[in-house]
């Protein structure tokens, strides 16, 4: 139960002994109390709404299927997990999450208490059922008090689903951070919820300050152990999945949310690719999110009559079939801890193609359409899978190609999969001018893809295509890295000592896999530093950054390499890139090659 304590009384008072929860009793709530709808009440309609997404992210009990009741009548606030499977949630405990707080914290407080509630479901705990059995003769609610106070096992229960429930409102998207707050005007929440409820400490409730107290210190490791996740997702970034995956385990096993899950799958799937024939890899240019909060076409010339049509008819060898399987399972484990998460969708989608799946490749994109309706990269992978549909008795190839010569602005990879699937019939003259507007682009297409552009045979002007333009004038950059002229100095204690005064290193050691360092912190976050077996192979600055791309743009000798990211775009040149968000330089990030 989320209450310090929880009152009995008005159960009590119901009834009798007989009207002491069991098994099956949600009826005896709802008969006492009234089930409330979300049509009753604005505000229990958003309690329904976040449990629904808590329970996306929480552990699933094999028993039982979590339902939330909310009941009226004249009850406490309380809320509690009952066997059968249902939480109980008291109207008067709805009213008190939004007591003296904006939407945003009401909700918040809303996922933390559903959230201890189905922890409590997830782990079988049923303190309750004691009490039944204990007062089977005669309830009394003094009995109840000294029954809970002498019960220290409860406690410890109370503490774990504390700790639970604060992940999973964190894993569902909740910022867990406001219910620690602490000013002249605000207290934490478990202060303020004994103060609303003028409920009693006892033995297995301990003090609202010592449950704080240990959330803080959930909250500061958690805040450490994200460095391992921002370090994954660079070193992905960059290409360096083999060394990513250890980054991302290691903060998956203190937070399994979508973020990580979905990087995750986005290794496993570059590691799938890199695992196929080019052809196959690159027989489209399909999208790949990653999440920092996470090709190839045949040409004419040369290749036989029989030339794969599909992509699904690419035959898989093992290693590939081995990725892409891994990647579909922490993809679709993503997508069922959040409900609303697009990124794991638009990569599931994807590994689904690879995999020779267009139908269900169509129903993920049919969720990912439900988010975003207006998600180019969704409504181009659904017109790709929906080609990969045809089979002998059914040509959904004009159907295809159809939606996809509807748009006007055609982002280049969107140009590029309409000429390959007009080039596979072929319509050669439809063809041709897509080719021929790639062309115009080739300085700032990823590699296989400017290859394919620039051989194809009807590409004009062929020799310009293909001419690497030179590179401008290298221009100093208007920031500076943490540690200078980083490439290939060994670090040695001595010198890490002295690099590294002041800041905070974390130390990380995967003995198979022969990786161990430091990820050094700057005071405030302002910089970040990774060392890996004793070298300098990442760093990040958030100081010194000019206002706009463009002026990131003119420090770099050739066209930046735009990678769209959740939330933002990541722009690369040569070893170095800048994470903007709303157009704007937020990091600057430089690896080691």
């Amino acid at each position: 139960m989320i209450l310090i304590l929880l009152t009995l009384t008005g159960l009590l008072a119901a009834g009798t002994a007989a009207a002491v929860p069991t098994e099956d009793s949600i009826d005896f709530y709802v008969e006492s109390y009234g089930a409330l709808t979300p049509e009753d009440d604005p505000r229990i309609a958003i309690a329904y709404r976040v449990f629904e997404r808590v329970r996306a992210a929480a552990d699933q009990s094999r028993h039982r299927t979590p339902r939330l009741v909310v009941i009226g009548g004249d009850t406490n606030a309380w809320a509690i997990a009952l066997p059968s499977g249902h939480i109980v949630l008291s109207r008067k405990a709805v009213t008190l999450c939004f007591k003296q707080a904006d939407e945003n914290l009401a909700r918040t407080r809303l996922a933390f208490v559903l959230g201890h509630e189905l922890a409590h479901l997830a782990h079988d705990d049923y303190w309750h059922e004691e009490v039944e059995r204990f007062l089977a003769d005669s309830p009394d609610t003094q009995r109840i008090a000294h029954f809970l106070d002498q019960n220290f096992e409860v406690r410890e229960k109370e503490l774990a689903a504390d700790d639970k429930g604060y992940i999973y409102a964190a894993m569902a998207g909740y910022p867990v951070h406001l219910l620690l707050e602490r000013n002249d005007t605000k207290t934490d929440f478990f202060t303020f919820w004994m103060q609303q409820t003028q409920a009693r400490i006892s033995a297995s409730h301990p003090f609202p300050e010592d449950r704080a107290a240990l959330l803080r210190e959930r909250l500061r490791m958690l805040q450490e152990k994200v460095a391992f996740f921002d370090m994954g997702a660079r070193l992905a970034h960059f290409g360096r999945c083999s060394d990513a995956i250890y980054f991302l385990r290691e903060f998956q096993q203190v937070f399994p949310g979508p973020a990580v899950l979905n990087d995750l799958g986005f290794c496993a799937l570059q590691q799938a690719r890199q695992a196929m024939p080019p052809r196959q890899a690159h027989f489209y240019w399909l999208p790949f999110l990653l999440d920092l909060d996470t090709r190839m076409p045949r040409t004419r010339a040369g290749l036989p009559e029989d030339e794969y049509r599909f992509l699904k008819h690419f035959p898989l060898n093992g290693t590939a079939t081995g990725y892409l399987r891994d990647a579909a399972d922490y993809l679709k484990r993503a997508t069922e801890s959040a409900p609303d998460y697009l990124p794991a969708r638009i990569n599931l989608a994807t590994v689904q193609l690879y995999l020779g799946r267009p139908h269900q490749a169509r129903a993920v994109l049919a969720e990912a359409l439900r988010l975003a309706p207006d998600d180019w990269q969704a409504q181009m992978l659904d017109a790709l899978a929906l080609y990969e549909q045809s089979d002998a008795d059914i040509d959904l190839w004009s159907a295809a190609v159809k939606r996809l010569e509807t748009r006007a602005d055609m982002p280049p990879a969107w140009r590029y999969n309409l000429a390959r699937l007009l080039d596979i019939r072929p319509r050669n003259s439809d063809a041709d001018q897509h080719w021929n507007q790639l062309a115009t682009l080739v300085p700032r297409l990823p590699r296989f893809i400017r290859e394919q552009v620039c051989r194809h045979q009807r590409v004009q002007p062929q020799p310009q295509c293909l001419t690497t333009p030179p590179a401008g004038r290298n221009v100093p950059l208007p920031w500076s890295w943490p540690i200078p002229q980083a490439g290939g100095t060994l670090v040695t204690p001595s010198l890490r000592a002295r690099l590294f005064a002041g800041w905070e290193s974390i130390p990380f050691d995967w003995f198979r896999a022969k990786l161990y360092g430091f990820i050094h912190r700057a005071p405030h976050h302002t910089a970040e530093v990774m060392e890996m077996d004793q070298y300098l192979q990442l760093q990040v600055t958030r100081t010194g950054l000019p206002s706009s791309e463009q002026a990131v743009a003119r420090a770099c000798p050739r066209p930046l390499h735009h990678r769209r990211i959740f939330q933002g775009t990541v722009v690369t040149c040569n070893n170095w890139a800048v994470l903007l968000r709303d157009g704007h330089p937020r990091e600057a990030w430089w690896i080691s090659r």
